[in-house]
This record gives structure tokens, sequence and C-alpha cells, in this order.
């Protein structure tokens, strides 16, 4: 099993388990992290571990994987966070673009999702004391072909 170790208990059994830091530990690989260390080499891996070994059980595969995770984690944060930037500024872009167009029916769905809906052809419109006035259309055609047959023929 990856990143686990085993330890001999007093009743002759082995406990197994995966590495969890201590809070020290933690700390400690953040602030270097943080100090601009991304990729450790093998000889500062070892160092590393053999410090922190003070603080708690510890292997070289443990700071290794420390690493890894913490860099692919802030590549994470930073991709959503650029998303979210680029969904917001279109949104906006959306809205600038359609002010002069008509009206934008904006619905909050409960997981805080906004979905708006540009109406391009208002059948309803509000003067200007926000009441609604509503405009009935009626449209006129005949029919001068055989209705269009939508079933489906597997024939």
């Amino acid at each position: 099993m990856s990143g686990s170790f085993c330890i001999k208990s007093s009743s002759g059994g082995t406990k197994c388990g995966r590495w969890n830091p201590t809070t020290e530990q933690v700390r400690v690989l953040t602030d270097l992290f943080r100090s601009g260390l991304r990729t450790p080499s093998t000889d500062q891996i070892q160092k590393i571990s053999s410090q922190l070994s003070f603080y708690g059980k510890i292997e070289s595969k443990n700071v290794f994987y420390w690493f890894q995770n913490h860099k692919a984690r802030e590549r994470q944060k930073r991709r959503r966070v650029s998303v979210d930037d680029i969904d917001h500024s279109l949104r906006e872009e959306k809205m600038a673009s359609t002010k002069n167009w008509g009206e934008i029916t904006r619905v909050t769905e409960p997981d805080q999702r906004v979905i708006e809906t540009l109406q391009l052809f208002p059948l309803n419109s509000f003067d200007e004391h926000k009441e609604m006035k509503t405009t009935t259309t009626t449209f006129a055609y005949t029919i001068d072909h055989p209705p269009l047959d939508l079933r489906l023929s597997f024939m």
C-alpha cells in the first residue's frame, strides 16, 4: 500500500496505516513551500524528512508526495480562480451587450448558480411604473401542403 507504514504492536500484530502529518510537520512543509521550494531534490527530501521525524513518524516518500500534491492543488486553485474570473467577466459582458435588446430574466437556483435568459422577442413589456402590460399577437395563416408525419419508421 503506497504511502503507508506498519508498526508492530505489543500484542504481536502489526498496525498499518496512512501517514498522518502532525501540525508541526504541516507547518514546516507549508513554510518551505511558501518560501519557494516546489520540487525538492532527493538530498533535500532526505534532510527535510530527517528534520520532520523529530515531530513524528515520517518517510522520505511522504515528503515527496506532500510537495507533489500541494503543487497540484495550487494549480487547481489557480485554474478555478481564473475560470471564475473569466466566467464573471463574460457574464458582465453579456449583460452589457444585451442592455438595449430586451429583458433579462434572472433565476437563482439553490446551489447558487445564476441562470439568465435573454428575451429577444418579449411579448410583455414594462412601463415606467413597473406594471406589466400584456401584448397579444395573433397570427393567421393557411396550410397549402399535407401535414408533416413525424412518426419514426424502422422499415
